[in-house]
């Protein structure tokens, strides 16, 4: 209970940051729909004007950026983005915290398995990624209803931050295990980080480049679309087996190779 209260404590401040991001990203983007919205804009025409990998970079695809639903989906992407940094740095950093801070003898000299600090480490980072999905989740539906006349699409923001939790909870296991695997912080964060930038690449260059669809299953940024989960309300129950699977595995990897770590004092 002490590693768990410690870890939740050590990172009240990043939290507070990271939630006030998503919540100024939503109303930066409910700001932008109602401006295009006042000013008569044919969105059909503008976006038609600019070439497909640009819309195709920014998450533009086909949805009807005139209504509410279809343009808070291009937003997803962003919210995935961010969603991913904070629970994979999160992963990293909180395995390894007692090393890079050099303290580890004070924690691990005591009378308590590895799995007893591990385990409410791991815990601490899913109510860490819950609490910012719930916050993202809430000012999704705030904002929204402040330009949609009252109706803040509460089913369909539902769906797609279910969706958004099933991908933080990958991230924050794939952080986990490179925190474990690796010898330091640094280099755990920064293959993290590569991880995500590489995620991001694919997933662009598979909508790009039909050709490349195979590529599809080894980035967790296609296996859910905004358009299809706030429009259509849908969501890929094997896309999120598979995640979900893949996770357990990756956090069963991270107490295996923490149980046999050797630690920096």
């Amino acid at each position: 209970m002490n590693v768990f209260k410690k870890e939740m404590k050590a990172n009240v401040t990043s939290l507070i940051i990271w939630c006030c991001a998503q919540v100024f990203i939503i109303y930066a983007g409910m700001m932008k729909y109602q401006g295009f919205a006042d000013s008569n804009v044919d969105m059909s025409k503008l976006m038609a004007g600019f070439p497909k990998e640009i819309m195709l970079i920014f998450g533009v695809g086909s949805v009807d950026l005139t209504k509410v639903a279809g343009f808070y989906s291009v937003f997803f992407l962003y919210f995935m983005l961010l969603a991913a940094i904070h629970a994979v740095m999160f992963g990293a950093v909180a395995v390894s915290r007692e090393e890079r801070d050099h303290c580890a003898d004070f924690l691990y000299t005591k009378p308590i398995r590895r799995f007893q600090i591990i385990m409410p480490k791991l815990i601490a980072g899913v109510i860490n990624i819950l609490i910012f999905n719930m916050v993202t989740f809430g000012a999704s539906v705030f904002f929204i209803s402040l330009h949609n006349n009252g109706d803040g699409l509460f089913s369909q923001v539902s769906v797609t931050m279910l969706a958004l939790f099933i991908l933080q909870l990958f991230f924050l296991a794939l952080g986990a295990m490179f925190g474990a695997v690796l010898k330091n912080t640094k280099l755990a964060t920064s293959v993290s980080g590569a991880c995500i930038l590489g995620f991001f690449l694919v997933s662009v260059a598979v909508d790009l480049y039909d050709k490349l669809a195979f590529l599809e299953i080894i980035t967790p940024f296609k296996y859910f679309e905004g358009s299809t989960l706030m429009i259509d309300e849908q969501l890929s129950f094997p896309s999120a087996v598979i995640l979900l699977i893949v996770s357990l595995i990756l956090f069963t990897l991270t107490f295996f190779a923490f149980n046999k770590r050797d630690l920096k004092t």
